[in-house]
Protein backbone atom coordinates (compact mmCIF):
# COMPACT_ATOMS: atom_id res chain seq x y z
CA UNK A 1 0.00 0.00 0.00
CA UNK A 2 1.68 3.64 -1.01
CA UNK A 3 0.31 7.05 0.22
CA UNK A 4 0.43 10.14 -1.03
CA UNK A 5 -0.40 13.29 0.65
CA UNK A 6 -0.51 16.87 -1.39
CA UNK A 7 -1.38 19.62 0.46
CA UNK A 8 -2.76 21.98 -2.32
CA UNK A 9 -3.81 20.03 -5.35
CA UNK A 10 -4.85 20.47 -8.74
CA UNK A 11 -5.94 17.62 -10.78
CA UNK A 12 -7.95 14.78 -11.53
CA UNK A 13 -8.17 11.20 -9.71
CA UNK A 14 -9.86 8.49 -11.66
CA UNK A 15 -11.22 5.66 -10.47
CA UNK A 16 -12.05 2.47 -12.14
CA UNK A 17 -15.94 2.22 -11.52
CA UNK A 18 -15.96 5.91 -12.84
CA UNK A 19 -17.14 7.05 -16.11
CA UNK A 20 -15.08 10.27 -15.66
CA UNK A 21 -12.34 11.22 -13.40
CA UNK A 22 -12.81 13.46 -10.40
CA UNK A 23 -11.58 16.89 -10.36
CA UNK A 24 -9.43 18.68 -7.45
CA UNK A 25 -8.90 22.26 -7.59
CA UNK A 26 -7.11 23.80 -4.48
CA UNK A 27 -8.03 20.82 -2.00
CA UNK A 28 -5.90 18.83 0.21
CA UNK A 29 -5.84 15.24 -0.69
CA UNK A 30 -4.60 11.92 1.06
CA UNK A 31 -4.95 8.96 -1.45
CA UNK A 32 -4.08 5.75 -0.20
CA UNK A 33 -3.46 3.31 -3.22
CA UNK A 34 -3.77 -0.08 -2.53
CA UNK A 35 -2.89 -2.90 -5.35
CA UNK A 36 -5.45 -5.18 -4.05
CA UNK A 37 -8.53 -3.43 -3.40
CA UNK A 38 -11.15 -3.23 -5.76
CA UNK A 39 -12.26 -0.15 -7.18
CA UNK A 40 -8.86 1.17 -8.29
CA UNK A 41 -7.44 4.30 -9.26
CA UNK A 42 -7.15 4.33 -12.88
CA UNK A 43 -5.14 7.35 -13.41
CA UNK A 44 -4.20 10.22 -11.36
CA UNK A 45 -2.52 13.64 -12.45
CA UNK A 46 -1.82 16.27 -9.64
CA UNK A 47 -0.20 19.20 -9.28
CA UNK A 48 0.81 21.43 -6.19
CA UNK A 49 1.69 25.33 -7.01
CA UNK A 50 3.13 25.59 -3.45
CA UNK A 51 5.61 23.19 -3.54
CA UNK A 52 6.19 23.02 -7.58
CA UNK A 53 5.70 18.96 -7.22
CA UNK A 54 3.76 16.71 -10.27
CA UNK A 55 2.19 13.49 -9.32
CA UNK A 56 1.42 11.06 -12.28
CA UNK A 57 -0.30 7.99 -11.01
CA UNK A 58 -0.94 5.04 -13.17
CA UNK A 59 -2.33 1.25 -12.45
CA UNK A 60 -0.35 -1.10 -14.87
CA UNK A 61 -0.84 -4.87 -14.92
CA UNK A 62 -1.80 -4.83 -11.55
CA UNK A 63 0.58 -2.46 -9.61
CA UNK A 64 0.47 1.08 -9.47
CA UNK A 65 3.16 3.26 -11.37
CA UNK A 66 4.01 6.60 -9.39
CA UNK A 67 6.70 9.45 -10.56
CA UNK A 68 7.44 12.86 -8.45
CA UNK A 69 8.59 15.43 -10.21
CA UNK A 70 9.72 18.50 -8.77
CA UNK A 71 9.35 21.63 -11.56
CA UNK A 72 11.62 24.26 -11.13
CA UNK A 73 11.78 27.79 -11.49
CA UNK A 74 13.80 27.93 -14.57
CA UNK A 75 12.33 25.01 -16.33
CA UNK A 76 9.34 26.59 -16.87
CA UNK A 77 11.18 29.19 -18.98
CA UNK A 78 14.18 27.17 -20.25
CA UNK A 79 13.57 27.57 -24.38
CA UNK A 80 14.00 23.25 -24.52
CA UNK A 81 11.04 22.58 -22.42
CA UNK A 82 7.51 23.64 -24.12
CA UNK A 83 4.09 23.98 -22.26
CA UNK A 84 1.18 21.77 -24.15
CA UNK A 85 -2.49 22.10 -23.26
CA UNK A 86 -4.67 19.26 -24.16
CA UNK A 87 -8.47 19.51 -23.54
CA UNK A 88 -9.61 16.17 -22.28
CA UNK A 89 -12.91 14.32 -23.62
CA UNK A 90 -13.76 13.49 -20.24
CA UNK A 91 -12.87 16.03 -17.82
CA UNK A 92 -14.12 19.94 -18.83
CA UNK A 93 -10.72 21.40 -18.42
CA UNK A 94 -7.74 22.03 -20.35
CA UNK A 95 -5.05 20.12 -18.99
CA UNK A 96 -1.33 21.36 -19.05
CA UNK A 97 1.90 19.82 -19.15
CA UNK A 98 5.26 20.67 -19.71
CA UNK A 99 7.70 18.98 -22.20
CA UNK A 100 11.12 17.95 -21.60
CA UNK A 101 13.33 18.20 -24.60
CA UNK A 102 16.80 16.91 -24.57
CA UNK A 103 19.75 16.01 -27.65
CA UNK A 104 20.26 12.41 -28.03
CA UNK A 105 22.43 11.01 -30.35
CA UNK A 106 20.54 9.13 -32.79
CA UNK A 107 21.61 6.29 -34.41
CA UNK A 108 19.32 6.54 -36.86
CA UNK A 109 20.47 10.01 -38.06
CA UNK A 110 23.80 9.08 -38.56
CA UNK A 111 24.97 9.77 -34.76
CA UNK A 112 23.49 13.28 -35.00
CA UNK A 113 21.71 14.83 -31.86
CA UNK A 114 18.19 15.02 -32.06
CA UNK A 115 15.63 16.59 -29.87
CA UNK A 116 14.09 13.71 -27.41
CA UNK A 117 10.95 14.02 -25.27
CA UNK A 118 12.83 12.84 -22.19
CA UNK A 119 9.38 14.28 -19.83
CA UNK A 120 5.67 15.02 -20.07
CA UNK A 121 5.09 16.80 -16.45
CA UNK A 122 1.72 17.26 -15.62
CA UNK A 123 1.29 21.18 -14.33
CA UNK A 124 -2.26 21.78 -14.02
CA UNK A 125 -4.95 23.16 -15.00
CA UNK A 126 -5.15 26.19 -17.87
CA UNK A 127 -6.97 28.87 -16.45
CA UNK A 128 -10.04 29.83 -18.23
CA UNK A 129 -8.65 33.49 -19.19
CA UNK A 130 -5.66 31.24 -20.96
CA UNK A 131 -8.16 29.36 -23.18
CA UNK A 132 -8.86 31.80 -26.53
Amino acid sequence: MKTIKINKCEGYLWWSDQQKPKIYDGEALDICLDETKNPFVVEGQFYDKGTKESYSIKYVDGQYLINIYKVADEDLVNSANETKSYLSNRIDHWLRFLRYWEEKEDENCMGMPVLTLTKNVFIGFKEKEDVL
